[in-house]
């Protein structure tokens, strides 16, 4: 089992590309909402958002309130009500401040291939960017609930592969109170940066 190494404030959780990290919290504590958006506020960076419980208002409103967006985002969340067809259909607006989002959604939360997929056209959209592609994947708790470990963990060993090897920066999401200890230490071997939230302090143990 790892060990704590250091206390990072809540604004200082980050790593030099690429890499991933993988980010230990409650799921309704302030430090899994407001962690990522809060990391890269300012920088230049292509984000890409995968959010297996969340809709895609909901997920800019948050990135607003916390940090600000990034001039490209695109957003790949899960939504059983529409049939595989119809979720395969991007769509892309521009806002006020310039900001260009593309959605698209994938059927179910379980579908690992549809997410590989989405996952992989971001990162190769932005490959030849000057900006770093960040990654947020919120979250591997709702993942589980639709996978099991085996089948999880191979998609998460690729999906971790492919951010590396595209030069970016994916940050996972996992609540640790939802899983037995084998199934957080499986999970967490594909992370070589592993930080959990102290809710006592409001920041960062790095493990």
């Amino acid at each position: 089992m790892s060990t704590t190494r250091g206390r990072r404030g809540s604004d200082d959780v980050s790593v030099a590309p690429p890499g991933n990290v993988l980010l230990r919290a409650p799921a309704l504590s302030d430090g899994k909402r407001s962690i990522c958006p809060s990391l890269h506020a300012g920088d230049d960076v292509n984000l890409c958002v995968v959010s297996l419980s969340g809709t895609p208002d909901r997920i800019l409103d948050t990135w607003r309130r916390h940090g600000g967006l990034s001039q490209k985002v695109g957003i790949i969340t899960a939504d059983e009500t529409r049939s595989a067809a119809a979720a395969d259909v991007p769509s892309a607006t521009v806002g006020p401040d310039g900001t260009t989002v593309s959605t698209t959604t994938v059927s179910e939360p379980g579908d690992l291939t549809g997410i590989g997929i989405k996952v992989s056209q971001c990162l190769s959209a932005w490959r030849d960017d000057d900006a770093t592609t960040v990654l947020c994947f919120d979250s591997l708790t709702t993942l589980l609930q639709y996978a099991d470990l085996q089948r999880a963990f191979r998609f998460l060993h690729m999906l971790t592969q492919q951010i590396e090897n595209a030069g970016a920066l994916g940050y996972f999401h996992i609540d640790p109170a939802a899983h037995d200890d084998r199934t957080v230490s499986t999970v967490a071997n594909l992370f070589s940066e592993q930080f959990e939230y102290d809710a006592e302090t409001g920041g960062w143990d790095e493990r």
